[in-house]
């Protein structure tokens, strides 16, 4: 490869990079306008509700069946033919007025959500050379929470210049400008380490779901259903007095990125065995510091106890995608992987929010550290057949 098809395939991985964080703020996008849809728009709380959760029930319902989908259209035509739905979604949502068209814009996005979030990490598994395909799936591992970062920032600096509306076209176009970048620059880039077409062979159920498919689509699943519960309830626990943290909750969210990128840093040329026990060792540490989090009363403790937790959980879904290519099979599909995996992360988006408020109203927030610590060791213990499968690298 020359180096300036070198360069090109750095630009389009970085530029996919981009475009993956900013359909997570589309995700995000709608959290800070819930009063003016209130107040302005006269949406009641059950339509902001839907509005909101519409993206992730569409991955929870249906991430597996789009997997195979994209395994048939081909990886590139699936994040073009997404990207092009997301955006029309989004301009739609910021264009209509009435609850009816509002959400059918939102029904748009979600249908290229659903299936942006399962092209984007496999036509980078596809097109990273070696070295850079772990590092380049760990930072995707943290697309929802920097796109949560980048709409609150944009919200922050925008909503008292434009109107909401505008903020919305603004989010929407900045996807857009991103898709359509990355687009240009992966067109005709070939897969690295096999054939150019091998992403077009279907693949079935049977050649991608090993035991270690199945444990990191398990241990995805443990990872969402604490992290979901964790930051639905943070504002709570952050400003009810009880707290003895000197952290805002949107400050503790900030942090997860910074394990994203360790992760990044870490699984760079790394085996598979190495990226697990590294997942593993993310998970008890989030185990450790989830008690003193929501229990010590010293200040000092549990801030740095709260640090601790949300590094741990940004390094533990990024080392989580970062094994994908490494533990799907030969003959079996990547893309179908990430399908496994995010639809188990779907269905914890599903449960984790309201099983953590059962746990919080029945045992208060130093029992939620706990269910927090449970539920972190179960998600270490899912990952004990990959660890007893995979061999160091010779």
């Amino acid at each position: 490869m020359t180096s300036n098809g070198s360069a090109r395939r750095i630009a389009a991985l970085v530029m996919l990079l981009l475009a993956g964080i900013l359909a997570g703020a589309q995700l995000a996008k709608i959290a800070p306008l819930v009063e003016w849809y209130q107040r302005e728009a006269g949406y009641s709380l059950v339509t902001i509700g839907w509005l909101t959760s519409t993206l992730g029930l569409f991955v929870a319902l249906a991430a597996l069946p789009a997997a195979f989908a994209i395994d048939r259209a081909g990886m590139y035509a699936s994040f073009v033919g997404s990207s092009a739905a997301l955006a029309l979604g989004g301009v739609m949502l910021a264009s209509f007025e009435t609850p009816a068209a509002v959400l059918s814009g939102r029904l748009v996005e979600a249908l290229g959500y659903l299936v942006i979030v399962i092209a984007t990490p496999a036509l980078l598994a596809a097109l990273a050379p070696e070295r850079l395909k772990a590092p380049a799936l760990a930072v995707w591992g943290g697309f929802v929470p920097l796109g949560y970062a980048f709409a609150d920032f944009a919200a922050a600096a925008l909503l008292p210049a434009v109107s909401p509306p505008t903020y919305l076209m603004i989010v929407a176009l900045c996807f857009a400008a991103s898709a359509a970048a990355a687009a240009v620059l992966a067109l005709g880039l070939r897969p690295v380490g096999g054939d150019p077409a091998a992403d077009r062979v279907p693949a079935t159920i049977g050649s991608t779901f090993t035991v270690p498919v199945g444990a990191v689509a398990a241990a995805f699943g443990a990872y969402v259903v604490l992290s979901l519960g964790f930051f639905s309830f943070l504002p709570s626990f952050a400003g009810d007095g009880t707290s003895a943290i000197l952290l805002s909750a949107g400050f503790v969210a900030l942090l997860v990125p910074f394990g994203n990128v360790l992760a990044g840093v870490l699984v760079e040329g790394r085996s598979a065995r190495f990226i697990a026990w590294l997942t593993v060792a993310g998970f008890l540490a989030g185990a450790a510091s989830a008690v003193p989090f929501f229990s010590s009363p010293d200040p000092v403790v549990a801030t740095a106890a709260a640090v601790v937790f949300a590094i741990a959980g940004g390094i533990v879904a990024s080392a989580l995608f970062a094994s994908i290519p490494s533990v799907v099979p030969a003959g079996g599909s990547v893309a179908v992987g990430i399908g496994l995996v995010a639809q188990s992360g779907g269905l914890g988006t599903l449960i984790g929010p309201p099983l953590a408020g059962y746990v919080i109203s029945e045992f208060a927030w130093p029992g939620f550290g706990w269910f927090l610590a449970v539920v972190s060791l179960l998600g270490a213990l899912c990952l004990a057949p990959m660890l007893r499968a995979a061999r160091p690298a010779v």
